[in-house]
């Protein structure tokens, strides 16, 4: 619990800062940094947004790291720290996302991109990546949840690939599923509010390519149920790991899965975007 709480909110804290400093200096990319719609609409509201977003998840970070300590000395049992530690993350996660989301959205609203595109219809091709993915990952998770141990699934795994922490397994088979469906909320709410305020799809590569809001709905889908996928191979892992006493494969090669995942996703940018007119 420990552990966990001090090595997530260490990540989120390192992924704060990094945000905080390097994204206004990369400039509007679709890789890095606060990469909702709203925030491409300037250059501004692109390093406003991402000063404000890598300073909240650097705070959250804290606040997770705070946490998992305050468990620990509580002498809190690790099945009930572990679910008041996820539960709270993925809460104040969330009010992050919102928070960064309304305050791009207000940034953005005055300036000139706002007001010259027009709203999007809907289409399921928009959702359809990120339900088909999630569909794939709820029959994983029905296939293998009669194999997993009841009261004691390995969830969390040290550098040195050895279980230290654990969850009751209805407990994590509910989180995990929330999770990829998060996705599938996140994507839905997207193609709803790009109906009405196109700019939330609209996507930027510095100021010579651009993405437009019904390109970028299939771009955010695609990127979303690579996620689902992600999440498809580590459950499969996970698995593994409980019912065999070993990884299905080296818990390295999911860093390694970093860099093909990064030349998708910029490939299809490309692929889906076009590039400025010139003045």
């Amino acid at each position: 619990m420990l552990l966990f709480g001090l090595g997530i909110g260490g990540l989120l804290f390192v992924a704060g800062v990094v945000t905080y400093y390097l994204a206004p200096r990369v400039g509007p990319n679709p890789i890095f940094g606060v990469r909702v719609g709203y925030s491409y609409a300037s250059r501004e509201v692109w390093d406003k947004s991402n000063r404000l977003g890598g300073a909240l998840m650097a705070l959250v970070g804290v606040g997770t790291a705070s946490l998992g300590a305050l468990l620990q000395l509580l002498n809190l049992t690790p099945r009930d720290g572990m679910g008041i530690l996820t539960v709270t993350m993925i809460a104040a996660l969330l009010g992050v996302t919102a928070w960064m989301f309304v305050y791009a959205r207000n940034l953005a609203q005055g300036t000139t991109i706002a007001r010259e595109i027009a709203p999007v219809r809907f289409r399921w091709a928009y959702l359809a990546p990120v339900l088909a993915t999630f569909a794939l990952l709820v029959a994983l998770a029905v296939y293998v949840y009669p194999t997993l141990p009841a009261d004691r699934v390995a969830t969390h795994f040290n550098l040195a690939e050895q279980p230290d922490g654990w969850q009751p397994r209805d407990q994590f088979i509910v989180m995990y599923l929330g999770l990829a469906a998060l996705f599938v909320v996140l994507d839905a709410v997207a193609v709803f509010v790009a109906t009405r305020e196109p700019l939330i799809a609209f996507g930027r590569w510095g100021s010579t390519w651009r993405l437009e809001p019904e390109r970028g709905l299939i771009y955010v889908g695609i990127a979303l149920g690579l996620m689902n996928l992600i999440l498809s191979v580590v459950l499969w892992d996970l698995a593994w790991f409980n019912t065999h006493g070993a990884h299905a494969f080296p818990l390295s090669l999911l860093l390694w899965m970093i860099a093909p995942l990064i030349a998708i996703l910029v490939g299809l940018f490309f692929l889906l975007g076009r590039r400025e007119p010139h003045p």
